[in-house]
């Protein structure tokens, strides 16, 4: 257990839940009030005070260069999908890039048939990875960091991931890039979007599908969650999609509480940050994520849920993270 992500959890209020189709989000209700210390990536960008590229010419698929010109730090957050460059990637770790620095972070491509540059720095997009495939890239950055130390994902399992989500969701991607899915399914997605509105003094959200737990994202500050509360919706609402029920059991007040509380007292580890900072990995069972501390609090904290967890006696071999990137019928079974 790691005392300040329990003591961050534990503060938290578990609201009632919000219910639109086969989505449920239970708001997380923080009484701290005031304003971040650094910019969330969108404002950087918006005012031409951070560049992301990649890190020569020639590129580097999980990796790219962060120049941030800011007398801020600049927040980027675990999922958030960049887009432009040589190819498509979104960022394996939440990361908080300091003032007036240039740094090299970890990322993991969603666009497997393209490598030649369409601009020199990327932009971000409205949404972040499926919070499905999400948590399978927690798993396995998880793993890499235990058996390392390094914060990089399977990339051959997540193209596999992606690409069979294109199946279900019969999409024609010419270069297999994430971004299509969500673009076939943007009339629907807004359906979920006009259905969701986070509450005031919101600072996070634990999101089912079907009455199953997906995600969860708190943040240190509640203005930082309004922020990235459309990508964060967005991503959990391609899941209820690709996914759809029209019965199912709703979650309860009781289960929602349960995995706040299976998260707060998950073991964990300690690794340092890329940028400021620490970056924390837990696991429980059926539970896996990680954590942001810096400046004294934890900035931004995800945690998934996993549809089966491996054997205990495996979770500190590298050897799991390699039959991960071995495609499998429990791969295949997580999107049918």
């Amino acid at each position: 257990m790691h005392t300040q992500i329990a003591e961050t959890l534990l503060h938290l209020q578990l609201s009632e839940p919000v219910t639109f189709k086969n989505l449920s989000m239970f708001p997380l209700l923080d009484g701290a009030t005031g304003s971040p210390d650094y910019l969330t990536l969108e404002e950087s960008l918006q005012k031409d005070l951070i560049k992301i590229g990649e890190v020569h010419e020639g590129g580097v698929v999980n990796n790219l260069k962060v120049s941030n010109r800011a007398s801020q730090a600049v927040l980027i957050v675990d999922g958030e999908e960049l887009v432009g460059a040589k190819q498509n990637r979104v960022v394996n770790l939440t990361i908080l890039v300091p003032a007036q620095e240039t740094i090299v972070i970890p990322v993991t491509c969603v666009e497997q048939g393209r490598w030649h540059h369409v601009s020199r720095h990327f932009r971000t997009s409205r949404q972040a990875m499926p919070s499905t495939i999400r948590a399978r890239k927690a798993e396995q950055v998880y793993y890499r960091r235990m058996a390392t130390g390094e914060a990089y994902a399977d990339q051959g399992l997540l193209w596999h991931q992606i690409s069979a989500l294109q199946r279900v969701m019969d999409v024609d991607s010419p270069t297999g890039a994430m971004a299509d899915i969500y673009e076939s399914a943007d009339l629907t997605l807004r359906d979920y979007e006009r259905a969701f509105e986070p509450l005031n003094g919101q600072a996070g959200a634990l999101f089912a599908v079907n009455g199953r737990i997906v995600s969860m994202d708190v943040f240190d500050y509640a203005s930082t969650f309004h922020l990235l509360f459309p990508k964060l919706l967005r991503s959990v609402a391609l899941d209820a999609i690709s996914n759809f029920q029209t019965e199912f059991t709703p979650l309860s007040h009781s289960a929602a509480q349960d995995f706040v509380h299976r998260v707060a007292h998950a073991d964990a580890r300690v690794f340092p940050a890329v940028g400021e900072g620490e970056d924390v990995r837990f696991r429980a069972a059926g539970v896996v994520g990680s954590a942001l501390l810096a400046r004294g609090r934890i900035v931004h904290l995800c945690a998934f849920a996993l549809p089966e967890a491996p054997d205990e006696h495996e979770e500190d071999t590298f050897e799991l993270l390699a039959s991960l990137s071995r495609p499998s019928a429990r791969v295949r079974r997580h999107w049918w």
